[in-house]
């Protein structure tokens, strides 16, 4: 149900691209919702395979590491890291929450 909520959220982000309408922040809801959803379905992917789960061969491992990649990534430089991104997520769905106040500059590529 999660991936396909993700899925859901990134074709309205993309529709709303293709229809030169601002984005920004249904693209970052899609992206948090599939990597939450990515690192539960490894996730439950290792702890089905038990040991095996950590096997080269199986490639699990692998997916579960690939998994934390956007969740300990930010998703972009002005909203910081994970916990930053769904606070200002949560402050535009009007859950009333407002996000970190971040007196830094965003640093350039």
């Amino acid at each position: 149900m999660q991936l396909e909520a993700a899925s859901l959220m990134t074709l309205k982000a993309a529709a709303l691209y293709d229809a030169g309408e601002p984005c920004g922040i249904e693209a970052n809801d899609a992206k948090y919702a599939a990597a939450e959803a990515a690192h539960e379905a490894c996730e439950t992917a290792v702890l089905t395979l038990g040991g095996m789960g950590y096997a080269a061969e199986y490639h699990v491992e692998r997916y579960l590491r690939e998994s934390y990649i956007p969740r300990i990534a930010p998703i972009n430089r002005r909203e910081g890291a994970r916990p930053a991104a769904l606070l200002l997520i949560l402050s535009t769905t009007g859950t009333g929450e407002k996000p970190p106040e971040n007196n830094s500059k965003p640093s350039r590529p």
